[in-house]
C-alpha cells in the first residue's frame, strides 16, 4: 500500500531544497561539458534526443522540447556545423529530413554519459547500504509520483511557468 503524501509543508520544502542541492552537485560536470564542447544546454538536450531516437525530425524535436520549429532549426544547424549531427532526406517522404548523430556526436554523448556515471557512482559508493537502499526507495517513489502527476496534469510545465516563451 502506498504511503499518503506528506502532510507537512516543512517536509515538502526540505525535499525541494535537497533536490536543488543534488542538481547543483552536477554543475561542475555540466560546466566542464559546456566549456569543452562549446554547447548550450539546449544543444546537449537535442544531441541526446537524436541519440535516443535516430532519425527524429525537427518537428518531433521541437514538440518534445517545447520549442518553436525555428528555434529547433537553429539548434540543429549549429550541431550540423559542429559535425555532431547529420541530416538525411527521408527516402519514403522527401518532405521530411531525418536527424542522426555523426561519429563525433556519438563520441561526445558517450563521453558525457561516462563522465556523469563516474561522478555519480563515486558518490553512491560512499553511502552505506541502508542509506543507498533508502535513497533508491525514495527515487522510485519520486519517479512514480512524477508519472502520476504527468497523467493528471500533462501541461504542468506550462502552468508552472505561465507566460514563458518556449525556446
Amino acid at each position: 500500500m502506498a504511503s499518503p503524501p506528506p502532510t507537512s509543508e516543512h517536509a515538502v520544502d526540505a525535499g525541494l531544497r535537497y533536490i536543488g542541492e543534488m542538481f547543483a552537485m552536477f554543475d561542475p560536470l555540466r560546466f566542464r561539458a559546456w566549456a569543452e564542447l562549446g554547447l548550450t544546454t539546449a544543444q546537449l538536450r537535442v544531441l541526446f534526443h537524436v541519440r535516443n531516437d535516430p532519425g527524429v525530425t525537427a518537428g518531433e524535436l521541437a514538440s518534445r522540447l517545447s520549442v518553436t520549429p525555428p528555434t529547433i532549426s537553429g539548434i540543429v544547424d549549429r550541431l550540423v556545423k559542429l559535425s555532431l549531427i547529420r541530416r538525411e532526406d527521408d527516402e519514403s517522404d522527401r518532405r521530411l529530413v531525418r536527424n542522426h548523430l555523426t561519429g563525433q556526436g556519438e563520441s561526445a554523448c558517450s563521453r558525457l554519459e561516462r563522465g556523469s556515471e563516474i561522478f555519480t557512482r563515486r558518490i553512491l559508493v560512499e553511502m552505506n547500504q541502508a542509506d543507498l537502499e533508502a535513497f533508491m526507495v525514495g527515487l522510485k517513489a519520486f519517479i512514480k509520483a512524477s508519472a502520476y502527476v504527468s497523467t493528471v496534469e500533462p501541461n504542468l510545465a506550462v502552468v508552472a511557468m505561465p507566460g514563458s516563451s518556449p525556446g
